[in-house]
Parts: structure tokens; C-alpha cells; sequence
């Protein structure tokens, strides 16, 4: 019998996948909304799972249109050293990150993620749960979307493509703020990963490491922000 090689994504699983993306976004934006404004705590939690609901949903939507098999999209396994290259990275990254926060080198006011600071920082079970969704959920569903699916489809154009026009992607997703620039940034250290080893795996650790300390150094009350 001959194996047939199922193919990688291409346009019509980005344009599939990102267009579910921002509609499930919207669904959960219209949804915070309807919570109680004075309680952040609650809002925080929720929010926390926004971004993996509509990834892991947006990439169901774009596996479920051609491919329908999972490997493709690189869910394979990675080497343990690429894990702990991956796990360094994410700290790293927060480190960066907080440079530039202290430092006062970004554009726009106020704190986009004020409702994540506050259920970090609103006991025990908000700060588990939060992080559980923050760091988590959501590095494995944004992932799956942007370097499963995103950035392993434009990997046909060269690397720039594949890192550099994926994280603006992924950057732009995260909204026009002082997060922008930071998420680009852990986007293209995401997606070097994804190119070189083919596995979503070492980006969803990179991305749950920098998020997972996020969330401590808030509950910490040692993010500037």
C-alpha cells in the first residue's frame, strides 16, 4: 500500500483559521462586557482563556476544512534539549519584557491587561485558575494557530515569511498597545523554534513560560505594570 504524505497548510487554512480567530475574540470581548464592571477578579479569569478557546477553536476550524490529521501542523515530538532551550527562552523573554516596561519603552497609556493583573493578584483560587488559562490554555491554543498553522503555512516563502510575517501577525492579534511590540517579540522567538524543529511542542512550552511568569510577577506585585 502507499502512504500518501498529507499536505502542510496552506492559505486556506491561515485565512479559516485567523478569520474564527477574530470572531471568537469578538464573541468573548461581547462577553466580558456583560460581566460585572466591578469585578476585575472575575473578568481577569475569564479573560485568561480567551486567547486558547479561540486559537484551539480557530484551529479546529482549520484542520476540520482539508488536512484533517494533526501531524502536518507539528504535533510531533521535540527533542528534550529544544524543551529546555524553549523553557530558557520564555524566561528570557519576560526578562526583556520587563526592561522595557521599567524603562518606559512603549507606546500608548494605561495597562491592556489590568483585568489579568487583578485576578492574579485576587487570592489563590482566581491566581490557579488565571493561570491556568494564561499559561496553559492559551499558549497551547495561540500556538497551534499561529505557528501551527500560520507560520508552518507561509514557511513556503523562507523564513522571513515564516517568523518575521507571522509574529506581526500574532503581535497584531494581541491588539494595537504596549503589547504589540512584546508580542511580536515572543512571537519570532516562538516561531525560530517552530522552524527549526517542526514541533509546536517547545512553542507552546516557550510561550507557557513567559506567561506563567507574567502571571507570578504580578501576583508578586513586581511587574511595573
Amino acid at each position: 500500500m502507499v502512504s500518501i504524505t498529507p499536505p502542510r497548510p496552506a492559505w486556506p487554512e491561515v485565512l479559516t483559521g485567523l478569520s474564527m480567530f477574530a470572531v471568537l475574540m469578538l464573541v468573548f470581548a461581547l462577553g466580558l462586557s456583560l460581566l460585572p464592571a466591578d469585578q476585575p477578579v472575575l473578568q481577569g479569569v475569564v479573560g485568561s482563556t480567551a486567547g486558547g478557546i479561540a486559537g484551539t477553536g480557530a484551529f479546529a476550524a482549520a484542520v476540520a476544512i482539508r488536512i484533517r490529521t494533526l501531524r502536518p501542523f507539528g504535533f510531533r515530538p521535540a527533542p528534550t534539549r529544544w524543551l529546555s532551550i524553549a523553557a530558557m527562552l520564555g524566561v528570557a523573554c519576560y526578562g526583556i519584557t520587563y526592561f522595557i516596561q521599567t524603562h518606559g519603552m512603549w507606546f500608548g497609556q494605561g495597562d491592556p491587561q489590568s483585568i489579568l493583573h487583578a485576578a492574579a493578584r485576587g487570592g489563590v483560587i482566581p491566581f490557579l485558575t488565571s493561570l491556568a488559562g494564561g499559561a496553559v490554555l492559551t499558549p497551547f491554543g495561540e500556538e497551534v494557530l499561529f505557528r501551527g498553522v500560520v507560520a508552518n503555512a507561509w514557511h513556503r516563502y523562507g523564513a522571513w515569511a515564516s517568523v518575521g510575517a507571522s509574529s506581526l501577525v500574532f503581535g497584531i492579534a494581541h491588539g494595537i498597545s504596549v503589547i504589540l511590540p512584546i508580542a511580536v517579540m515572543v512571537g519570532i522567538f516562538s516561531a525560530v523554534i517552530f522552524h527549526r524543529t517542526g514541533s509546536i511542542w517547545p512553542c507552546v512550552v516557550l510561550h507557557g513560560v513567559y506567561n506563567g511568569a507574567n502571571s507570578g510577577a504580578s501576583a508578586l506585585h513586581v511587574t511595573p505594570m
